[in-house]
C-alpha cells in the first residue's frame, strides 16, 4: 500500500465481470464456518494478523436459535504499489444443530500510485508513469491477478470441502 494523501487507484476485480462470489450452505453446524473461515484466511492467503480486520461481529444467542453475522477485510501486500483486498462476509443461523450459512467474497487487485508532490502531479511524471506501467508493470499486475485467482479458488474450494465434511458428519479440525 502506498501511504500518500493523494493517489491514483487502479481497481481490477479478480474475476471480471463477477464482483462477488457466494457460497450457501444448509445443514448441520453452520456456526463452525466462523472458525474455519478465520483459519483459512490466514493459511490460504498467508497474511499476518495485522492485515486481517474483523470489521463486523454480531452473534445473537436466543433460547432456541443462534444468529451470526461477521465481516472481514483481508489485505495481501504484493509489492510497493499493488495489493489484493478481499472482503468476506459470513451470515447465518443455527437452530437445534441445523441451520444456514452464507459466505460472500469480494476480491480485488488494487494498484496505487502516489500523487502528493508537485513532481508527481506534473504531466511529464504522468507520461513516464504511464509508459512504465504499460511497458513494464502491466505484465506484473497480470501475474498478481492470476495469483489472486488461484488464492481465491483455493479458499473457496476449502470452504466447500468443509461444508461437505459437515454434511457427512466428518468434522475437519
Amino acid at each position: 500500500m502506498v501511504w500518500a494523501r493523494t493517489r491514483l487507484l487502479i481497481w481490477d476485480y479478480i474475476f471480471e465481470p463477477v464482483k462477488r462470489i457466494k457460497i450457501n450452505y444448509v445443514g448441520p453446524s453452520p456456526e463452525s464456518y466462523y472458525k474455519k473461515t478465520n483459519e483459512l484466511i490466514r493459511t490460504v492467503f498467508n497474511v499476518p494478523d495485522a492485515y486481517v480486520q474483523e470489521k463486523e461481529y454480531s452473534w445473537e444467542k436466543g433460547e432456541e436459535a443462534e444468529k451470526f453475522e461477521i465481516a472481514w477485510e483481508v489485505n495481501k501486500l504484493l509489492d510497493m504499489f499493488s495489493y489484493i483486498t478481499i472482503e468476506i462476509s459470513l451470515k447465518g443461523f443455527v437452530s437445534k444443530g441445523q441451520g444456514r450459512a452464507n459466505i460472500v467474497m469480494r476480491p480485488r487487485l488494487i494498484t496505487e500510485y502516489p500523487q502528493d508532490t508537485v513532481w508527481q502531479n506534473s504531466i511529464v511524471y504522468e507520461m513516464l508513469r504511464r509508459f512504465w506501467h504499460k511497458v513494464f508493470y502491466h505484465q506484473r499486475r497480470m501475474e498478481f491477478l492470476n495469483m489472486g485467482k488461484e488464492l481465491v479458488v483455493t479458499f473457496e474450494n476449502s470452504l466447500k470441502s468443509h461444508g461437505e465434511a459437515l454434511r457427512e458428519g466428518k468434522v475437519m479440525e
